[in-house]
């Protein structure tokens, strides 16, 4: 079975190979698709700006390090827990929540700008690209919903190293594999994953890149998950109708919530199916939510045998 730490062993050697190859990487100039047409990189970046925490993990097992970081989750360095010590002694310019500054990323004087973990927006890629080169979301992917393979695809194309963003994908595929056939348990059970806030409750698209991962590793989606329109990255539910929600597994984020806010603020969770028998699992970090090749190794450590006790009950 393929370990978390052979995983991130691979990706530490593929990321300090990354460093010094030149020869793996693509001729510049690079023309790459995404949802806003085509975009041609002229050069290979030397100033990346990444807008979203996502790309950051992305960029970093590229062997890129971003010299400015938009951080949607407000990491204090840019990075998560699990991507951090890949910044090494690099200290980005780091700006936190969802706002995007225009003036403050052109300022930063940057050669690309990554934003493919986006909604779409066509208005700031409009003033984006006016700044520099500006990758955006996957063509054909869901807004705020992109796959982690489409986006490190995109990314990897968009920097000149398409080969090592292939293999990033395969050892991903690889490990996750592993844990579908190391976990049999798993099949013929539903998972699903719920952002709870304080004014509601959130579920996602089949397609959606968290869900995806819940259902690589055996899992089935649940009935709301398959009856979200085509195109649409989630929808809401109130907390009369939470049972909707309800999984076998059910992976909660409490945004901003302790466990006790969150069951205060919504009386009903603790009713369905999910809270009786063990299965609701209320993550303690970003790393699941953001998705990436290499958060998601990182949570399921944790994750997996959580999963397996919570079956066995």
């Amino acid at each position: 079975m393929l370990k978390l730490q052979s995983f991130l062993g691979a990706l530490a050697i593929a990321t300090a190979m990354l460093t010094g190859t030149q020869a793996q990487q693509a001729p510049f100039p690079v023309t790459i698709e995404h949802t806003f047409g085509t975009v041609t990189i002229p050069a290979e970046p030397q100033r990346v700006v990444a807008l979203m925490d996502r790309d950051v993990d992305t960029l970093l097992a590229l062997g890129i390090r971003p010299v400015a970081i938009r951080s949607w989750y407000n990491f204090d360095t840019g990075a998560g827990a699990w991507s951090v010590d890949l910044l090494g002694d690099t200290k980005p310019t780091v700006w936190k929540g969802r706002d995007l500054n225009y003036e403050a990323i052109a300022a930063e004087d940057p050669d690309l700008i990554v934003f493919a973990s986006s909604g779409g927006d066509a208005e700031e890629y409009e003033r984006l690209s006016q700044i520099a080169p500006t990758v955006s979301l996957p063509k054909g992917e869901l807004p705020w919903g992109s796959t982690t393979i489409g986006t490190t695809r995109l990314i990897a194309q968009a920097v000149g190293r398409e080969a090592q963003g292939e293999a990033l994908i395969a050892e991903l595929n690889a490990y996750l594999a592993a844990q579908k056939a190391a976990h049999p348990e798993f099949a013929g059970h539903t998972a699903n994953y719920l952002d709870v806030h304080q004014g509601g409750l959130t579920y996602y698209a089949r397609a959606q890149f968290i869900n995806a991962t819940l259902y690589q590793l055996g899992f089935s989606p649940i009935e709301a998950v398959l009856a979200i329109p085509a195109g649409e990255s989630y929808a809401t539910t109130s907390d009369e109708q939470a049972a909707l929600v309800d999984a076998d597994i059910l992976l909660i984020y409490p945004f901003g919530l302790s466990r006790e806010e969150m069951l205060a603020a919504h009386p009903t969770l603790p009713n369905i199916g999910a809270f009786k028998n063990g299965g609701a699992i209320i993550l303690p970090d970003l790393a699941f939510s953001q998705a990436s090749v290499i958060s998601i190794p990182y949570a399921l450590e944790r994750l997996l045998p959580e999963f397996s006790a919570a079956l066995a009950q």
